[in-house]
């Protein structure tokens, strides 16, 4: 046990001094485009090294430009077009394009995006003798989203979503398993209307005020989508500013509940921003619950580091709540400011789990996607 833990500690070590390195060498080759008052595209672009137990060291790259639509329109945040690409040592690969769009003084707002790739994964599967344990897998997946929203009232955005999704999946299980559960493959379609309630001083980094979206999507076969079912996202996300704007606190609550004939592409998995510490995929259901809260301070000029701390649950329906154990999330990370116009930090987080843990690269901060 000893041997392992240091074994973990050595490449938790090598990793965050990679990207400490990184972090030092590369804000400077962008500080001139930020000092440039001529420039009208902003760009953030950042290399990615991540690490996680289940899919080895990950290598890729993230960028990120930064323009406004109508150079007369001060209320509209900026718009931005990315590109990102990862690769894995297990073989899991994706990249996608993505355009975020905001204009007429911030009246309407939208996003597309396109993907594919292939991951390799595993879950967890519970058996009646040794607990369980976990099954590989791999989903090759492509997708295309777009998004449009409109102000209806105030600071209220009422939008409709959609999106084509494709997810060939195959099981790591034995040969005298029949090929029907073996593998699978399934149109994963969707329509949805969105509400949103935005009172943040600013999309990618707000330093006060709050938001509260909720999103319906419905997968339906007349849609050409493998399952009838439901999926509800209900998000809340509150910023407190401390002093000044270089100490915030942030407290955030999200839900995303699956209903109907939900397959297994269709569940939720904790990890990501909801929460940060879980890479394995050991927890996945129909529902998921997370909250949490994140404190960011700006210590020294354009540098920050971020501490947070919350509470998940994974459950099959909403009654399970009060009978499953709570899955504890924690970490901390640093924030360089590469783009002070627009508030764009990058840096990277290290978080724990319940016997698990993840490193975290990212361009803008969490809770704000």
């Amino acid at each position: 046990m000893v041997n392992n833990s240091n074994a973990l500690l050595n490449i938790i070590f090598k990793y965050v001094l990679i990207i400490l390195l990184l972090l030092f060498s590369v804000p400077e080759t962008y500080a001139k485009t930020e000092n440039d008052s001529t420039k009208k595209v902003k760009i953030a672009a950042i290399p990615i090294i991540n690490y996680n137990a289940s899919q080895g060291a990950l290598i890729g790259a993230l960028g990120q430009a930064f323009y406004k639509l109508n150079a007369q329109d001060t209320i509209s945040p900026s718009s931005s077009t990315g590109l990102f690409g990862i690769y894995t040592t297990n073989s899991t690969f994706f990249t996608a394009l993505f355009q975020n769009l905001y204009w007429n003084e911030d009246k309407w707002r939208a996003k597309v995006a396109a993907g594919f790739g292939q991951m390799n994964f595993q879950y967890w599967q519970q058996l009646p003798i040794n607990d369980g344990a976990f099954v590989d897998f791999s989903t090759d997946a492509t997708f295309a989203l777009a998004r449009i929203e409109r102000k209806v009232f105030k600071q209220l955005y009422f939008g409709v979503e959609g999106t084509l999704s494709k997810a060939e999946t195959g099981f790591d299980l034995p040969d005298f398993v029949p090929d029907s559960i073996r593998y699978d493959s399934r149109n994963m379609n969707n329509i949805g209307i969105l509400l949103n309630y935005d009172l943040r001083d600013h999309q990618m980094n707000p330093y006060s005020g709050f938001n509260v979206s909720f999103k319906n999507l419905i997968y339906k076969t007349w849609l050409n989508s493998g399952n009838d079912f439901n999926k509800i996202e209900l998000v809340y996300n509150h910023y407190y500013q401390i002093k000044n704007e270089r100490n915030i606190i942030v407290s955030r609550f999200k839900t995303s509940i699956a209903s109907g004939d939900v397959p297994f592409q269709g569940q939720s998995v904790v990890g990501q921003d909801d929460i940060r510490g879980y890479t394995a995929g050991k927890y996945r259901n129909n529902q998921i619950y997370a909250l949490q809260a994140e404190y960011r301070w700006r210590f020294y000029k354009k540098w920050g580091m971020v501490g947070f701390a919350g509470l998940a649950s994974a459950v099959e329906s909403a009654s399970d709540l009060f009978s499953t154990s709570l899955l504890p999330g924690a970490g901390v990370g640093l924030r360089y400011m590469m783009i002070p116009s627009e508030r764009i930090n990058v840096g990277f987080d290290v978080a724990a789990g319940k016997d698990d843990w993840g490193l975290y690269f990212r361009i803008g901060e969490s809770f704000g996607r």
